[in-house]
């Protein structure tokens, strides 16, 4: 291949293809690279004498100042130093006026230059008045397909071309020809689709940077940059966006099997995104001015513009439809009062507010089913592949087979999937589905069939007759009314799904006061224990002690007997006081809290929820190791522990290293174990050991260090008949370990 040294490209390559180190540019112009800092020419085209009088090899390595008069250097300097170029701008060099087009290019200056050509006024007003009526045509068109015939016929009729073709990607890079004019010379290739290799992946991404692309003549000889390699950075210069690059040569194979000499492309852009294209052909050699390019490019901007407007309108009679059976729908389920029955009504259900054949809501762990749908199982795999891979909360295809292989299963009833997403964490979600709808498509040629050359190299196809495939796992699109009607659907269960839990929260709340008013009565209860301890083990107390001091004054038998038998009965009335105590202790504290089997990596994935917010600022990572998954004991309660200790491992985590957590559970002995293990600061249990869970010990300096989380925490477990232990080293971590026993569960 001529365009590298050293680099061969084929079909088995060419979506790599490093198009921006094409060392040869076509040769309708001329360039130079030039740096940026000295203004030092470093390279240039071997075609610079055919334009100007310098030997190529004698300009390298010279000043760019030497080659031009002052004044042409100075307005040239004047443009370079501007942080936006304008393209082209008219320059003059050794007298001669040119089109230069100027960008930067990894510190170096690529200055590109075609001789100049003028505009007349008669050219000028025709070409304006052609985009002008275009665009007065356009206005009144609602078919995209009516409006890219007519911007196809405007195009061929301002650029001479003998073919036009107006150029649609879909999702996969595919393209299909939605507009065409043409006349004798070449076929036409209207609704003809071609593959997303025929445009690889490096120049569509070339298309959005550089819009307008011209090959003037596919059959001519390349002129070479010279040296290949620049001799400062000693590699090729990248010109990617050079106004004169040469097309990659699978590229103009690709073309000449086209029977095609000349090519022009103009990139549509809709909302930033690369849309479709508009390619010229013409079957002789033809070069296109820049007063033409630029009309060019004004129409297909004026057809993007329109593009734009046709995406975002809307069947207005079918919308009032779905509005009106959407706000029908909201007003059974306020009736109903629960979201599910409201939707089953007779009079109208989620099949009204779009043209889907089925539809499904899970929510509550359970499915509310309309029309033709997958299975209950099909669908929950496709709630697990969407909860764990959509990002967009709603999410639209046509081709669910595609994104979820899985689905291809039961594509005659759901090939189209609109997806909206009600609680990730809870993985409901609103779904609708279209059937398939089997397709006939039309390639220009097979694409599947690229040809072995004999030099052992895959070529582009040479055949681009009528070649048709059948589609499958395809449904109807789904419209922007679809789209929208689904969303406000959602939003507005989402609002009754609120206040039914406001209604649940405030019903809670009442029993939460009922709660606490108990709560406050057994503190009041427990002040009378107080004060029955403070009375009733008070008085015997000093009984004893007064006993003592009679004996001491009068030391003798007969004294001891009494004292001692006073003394029993005294502790004997002790004994029936606490005997006492203990029954109204035990009736104050029966309201246990229930135990029940608590699934730890639901209860992990919770807390770390919770702590979202530190673990993405920290980029904390969580790993998890349930040989044990199941722990039995109260909910809140194992809550606030595991919150505890992964809290505490954020809080005391180490500047010098990212956060890693390991959560571990396993069964030994009849016993449980639960091990939370931190990278972070690490403490010197020699140190500080015994006063490890004392209140209000802390051991190290924080904000947010109270002294009050491992105090509890060691209160709540030793509660639960569980044990603590700690391991820690400075600079290193720690290690807590919880062990309760299984023995009755």
């Amino acid at each position: 291949m001529k365009n590298y040294k050293n680099y061969l490209v084929d079909l088995t390559n060419c979506d790599t293809e490093p198009i921006h180190i094409i060392g040869r540019i076509q040769p309708h112009g001329f360039l130079l690279v030039i740096d940026k800092a000295t203004h030092t020419v470093e390279q240039v085209s071997d075609n610079l004498s055919a334009y100007l009088s310098h030997d190529p090899e004698n300009v390298i390595n010279r000043l760019l100042s030497t080659l031009l008069t002052p004044e042409e250097y100075r307005f040239i300097t004047e443009i370079i130093n501007q942080e936006l170029f304008v393209q082209p701008q008219i320059i003059s060099w050794q007298g001669q006026p040119f089109f230069g087009f100027f960008h930067f290019s990894d510190g170096k200056i690529i200055l590109e230059c075609e001789p100049y050509t003028n505009q007349r006024d008669n050219d000028q007003l025709k070409h304006n008045n052609r985009v002008a009526l275009l665009s007065q045509q356009l206005n009144q068109m609602e078919d995209l397909a009516d409006v890219a015939e007519i911007v196809a016929i405007t195009m061929a009729k301002a650029l001479a071309y003998d073919r036009v073709e107006v150029i649609q990607f879909d999702p996969e890079w595919n393209s299909e020809v939605i507009g065409e004019a043409h006349n004798a010379s070449l076929p036409a290739y209207l609704g003809h689709h071609f593959p997303a290799s025929d445009i690889p992946a490096p120049a569509r991404e070339l298309l959005l940077k550089k819009h307008i692309r011209q090959i003037p003549d596919v059959n001519a000889e390349a002129a070479e940059i010279i040296p290949y390699h620049n001799s400062v950075t000693g590699t090729p210069t990248n010109i990617l966006l050079s106004e004169l690059r040469n097309p990659s040569e699978i590229h103009l194979e690709y073309v000449k099997n086209m029977g095609v000499a000349a090519t022009i492309s103009f990139s549509i852009l809709v909302k930033g995104k690369l849309w479709g294209l508009i390619s010229c052909h013409n079957v002789v050699s033809v070069y296109l001015n820049v007063w033409q390019r630029q009309v060019g490019d004004l129409i297909t901007k004026t057809f993007a513009n329109v593009i734009l407007s046709l995406q975002e309108k809307r069947d207005v009679k079918q919308w009032a439809r779905y509005r009106h059976n959407e706000e029908l729908l909201i007003k059974q389920i306020n009736q109903s009062k629960d979201i599910q029955a409201g939707l089953l009504h007779q009079d109208l259900n989620l099949l009204a507010i779009t043209e889907s054949t089925g539809a499904a809501l899970f929510l509550g762990n359970k499915f509310t089913t309309f029309g033709q749908v997958p299975t209950e199982e099909q669908m929950l795999y496709l709630i697990n592949w969407l909860a764990t891979n959509e990002v967009e909360r709603l999410f639209c295809t046509r081709e669910l087979s595609k994104r979820f292989p899985e689905a291809i299963a039961y594509r005659n009833v759901a090939s189209g999937l609109l997806a909206l997403e009600i609680s990730r964490y809870n993985k409901e979600y609103l779904l609708f589905f279209k059937p398939e709808m089997q397709e006939t498509r039309i390639w220009a040629g097979n694409p599947e069939q690229p040809k072995m050359g004999i030099d052992l190299r895959l070529h582009p196809r040479k055949s681009f007759e009528k070649w048709e495939e059948e589609i499958q796992g395809k449904s109807l699109p789904w419209s922007l009314n679809e789209q929208e009607i689904t969303q406000t659907l959602l939003k507005d269960i989402i609002a009754i799904q609120l206040r039914n839990q406001a209604t649940e929260l405030e019903s809670l709340n009442k029993g939460l006061n009922t709660v606490a008013g108990k709560l406050q009565a057994k503190n009041n209860q427990l002040e009378d224990f107080a004060l029955i301890m403070s009375h009733n083990l008070k008085s015997p107390l000093n009984n004893i002690n007064g006993l003592h001091q009679v004996y001491q004054q009068e030391p003798n038998p007969e004294m001891a007997i009494m004292v001692l038998d006073r003394i029993k009965l005294v502790s004997n009335n002790m004994a029936e006081t606490i005997d006492d105590l203990n029954i109204i202790l035990k009736n104050r504290t029966d309201n246990q809290l229930p135990w029940e089997e608590i699934y730890l990596p639901d209860l992990i994935q919770k807390e770390t929820q919770n702590l979202a917010a530190v673990i993405e600022q920290t980029d904390a990572e969580v790993q998890t190791n349930l040989q044990a998954p199941v722990i039995y004991l109260p909910k809140i309660y194992a809550e606030s522990i595991l919150h505890n200790f992964l809290s505490n491992a954020l809080k005391y985590r180490s500047s010098n290293r990212k956060p890693c957590i390991q959560v571990k559970s396993w069964l030994q002995n009849e016993h449980i174990y639960l091990s939370v293990t931190d990278n972070g600061l690490g403490m010197d249990l020699n140190r500080m050991g015994n006063k490890l869970f004392g209140l209000y010990k802390t051991f190290h300096r924080h904000e947010q260090a109270k002294g009050l989380g491992l105090y509890l925490t060691k209160m709540q477990i030793e509660a639960l008949g569980g044990e603590v232990q700690v391991t820690s080293e400075l600079d290193k971590g720690t290690t807590f370990t919880v062990s309760f026993s299984t023995v009755g569960d």
